[in-house]
């Protein structure tokens, strides 16, 4: 099923991915965001604008992209099995840019920044880029017991191929995903960031050193923020942290590092897209 979301301004309900209210134009999921390690590619995706984008097949969860055909046959002429094993193989060489809706969660500041001595990105949505467009950005839906099953035809509908790449266990429902899909030729590769990047969040455990060198790299182009543990509770709390604070040194000092671009400019991201999504 679609997962969905109540608009706040007229209680109107709606699909999950769509940016605007349609009732009433009230925007919905406006931010997404990246959990990072600090290491030199996360540095090289805030540098060169430039994300890695893995293969289906790659990802930490053997269920990725599983679908199910309940017929046999179409027609009266049956299914060609190993036709069917190679298209199942082939959707899972698509490409993944996985991201979350939330920036809080303690479970992926662990897994995913390193222990959270890493950073968190914030990408905002919008009509101009490819995370606020319907077909191209979908957030997972995690309330399937079984892989998504179709019958032959419905395998052609657009609908079904957003269910089978966008459909995971309930055991990995607090990482409230959304995923960006890739086209196949494209994917286990660098591609252009989908959005651009607002806010940045360091993690608990990040140093200052680190922190320098990640707000030394984008300057004052984006908001700067922790996470902080509070102490009654097994949360985080996420606050702003001015700039100046984050690029001074012990002494009082700034700290500037110089780094530059290595690579070329590249297209628009809406150019990778996985076509099937378009119907």
């Amino acid at each position: 099923m679609e997962p969905t979301i109540e608009c706040p301004n007229c209680t109107n309900v709606y699909p999950r991915r769509g940016l605007h209210c349609p009732s009433c134009g009230q925007i919905g999921i406006s931010k997404l965001y990246k959990y990072l390690p600090f290491n030199d590619h996360s540095l090289s995706l805030i540098i060169n604008k430039e994300i890695w984008c893995p293969k289906a097949k790659t990802l930490n969860d053997p269920f990725e992209f599983h679908f199910h055909l309940t017929d046999t046959s179409i027609g009266g002429i049956p299914i060609n099995q190993h036709s069917l094993e190679e298209a199942k193989k082939a959707i899972k060489e698509l490409g993944v840019v996985c991201l979350s809706e939330i920036n809080h969660d303690i479970l992926m500041w662990s897994h995913y920044t390193d222990g959270h001595t890493g950073f968190c990105i914030e990408f905002e949505r919008s009509d101009n880029n490819d995370l606020g467009k319907w077909d191209y950005c979908l957030p997972v839906t995690y309330d399937a017991v079984e892989v998504p099953s179709f019958d032959s035809p419905q395998l052609e509908e657009k609908a079904s191929v957003a269910k089978i790449v966008a459909t995971k266990a309930p055991n990995w429902s607090y990482e409230k995903e959304w995923r960006l899909i890739v086209s196949h030729e494209f994917a286990n590769g660098l591609i252009p960031l989908p959005a651009k990047i607002t806010s940045v969040i360091f993690g608990c455990k990040m140093d200052d050193a680190r922190r320098r060198t990640v707000a030394n790299i984008l300057r004052r182009d984006v908001l700067y923020l922790e996470a902080i543990e509070l102490k009654y509770h097994f949360s985080l709390d996420i606050k702003s942290i001015l700039f100046e604070a984050v690029v001074m040194t012990e002494r009082g000092h700034r700290y500037f590092l110089t780094i530059q671009s290595t690579r070329p400019q590249t297209a628009p991201c809406h150019a990778f897209v996985c076509a099937p999504l378009h119907g």
